[in-house]
């Protein structure tokens, strides 16, 4: 705090000083002094400029920065990554903390990128991050039926994201309607967790003081009960996946047995 309030008032001086140079001064001498004012507040901004990114980072990790240096914050974010990363970097120096949280992050960031490009059906084999990103926003995008030629990732990513969250609005309208349920204005993730409270009424499971993900919980439950399975010990991925196949087989073993029952209908009438 002092060292701020010393370099404000050394600005101070210098621009009263500027001030009072005679106009016929010698021209030399008064861009020397706006010269050394810019220089201290392009210093200023800079650290500014450097304190708002570090705000940012520490909000997304859900940590407290104020009254840190610049320093102590990065530390401190730091040592979070490292935590989220499951990762030890304790005794390292900040240079080796650094290089051992970014190997760890491409490592994250590999395993990530290899489990889409599996679930999409595609080999990133040898590839470099960003062009493997490049060929599963290419393979995801033409799922979609949406156009990202020449666009770069960051574009491409948003593009798709986009087109993601209008296809999932049109889902969850259609399952608005048919639950009776109003989710105008709402945003997606409202939009579920009301849609979630729906279906759980209509189940007669009671979700008061739950979260939308014990909701989510008891009505995959419910749903693998009425369907008579198991998916005791699944994963919610594989427990969806196992419902979708038993609802879907037991839709088409009810269109088989209408398809008969017409048939038989058509055949006595003849």
């Amino acid at each position: 705090m002092k060292k701020k309030k010393i370099l404000g008032i050394a600005i101070a001086a210098m621009i009263s000083i500027s001030s009072l140079v005679p106009a016929f001064a010698d021209d030399a001498s008064t861009p020397n002094v706006t010269n050394s004012v810019t220089t201290g507040q392009v210093s200023q901004n800079n650290k500014a400029d450097k304190l708002a990114k570090l705000t940012q980072k520490a909000s997304k990790l859900g940590i407290d920065i104020t009254g840190l240096t610049n320093d102590q914050a990065r530390s401190k974010i730091r040592a979070a990554v490292a935590q989220k990363l499951g990762i030890d970097i304790t005794g390292l120096s900040d240079k080796d903390a650094s290089a051992k949280i970014k190997a760890a992050f491409e490592e994250k960031t590999l395993e990530r990128l290899n489990k889409k490009a599996t679930e999409l059906g595609i080999d990133i084999t040898n590839l470099s991050p960003d062009n493997a990103r490049a060929k599963i926003l290419s393979a995801e995008a033409g799922k979609l039926g949406i156009d990202i030629t020449g666009l770069s990732n960051k574009d491409a990513s948003a593009k798709i994201k986009a087109a993601l969250e209008a296809k999932s609005l049109a889902n969850l309208t259609k399952k608005a309607t048919k639950l009776g349920v109003d989710i105008t204005g709402l945003s997606n993730k409202d939009a579920r967790i009301k849609l979630n409270q729906a279906e759980a009424s209509k189940l007669g499971i009671d979700v008061t003081g739950l979260s939308n993900e014990d909701v989510i919980a008891k009505i995959q439950s419910a749903r693998a009960e009425k369907l008579g399975i198991d998916i005791t010990g699944l994963s919610f991925k594989d427990a969806q996946a196992k419902i979708k196949a038993a609802s879907e087989a037991k839709k088409e073993a009810h269109q088989k047995k209408n398809t008969s029952t017409t048939t038989t209908t058509d055949t006595s009438v003849q």
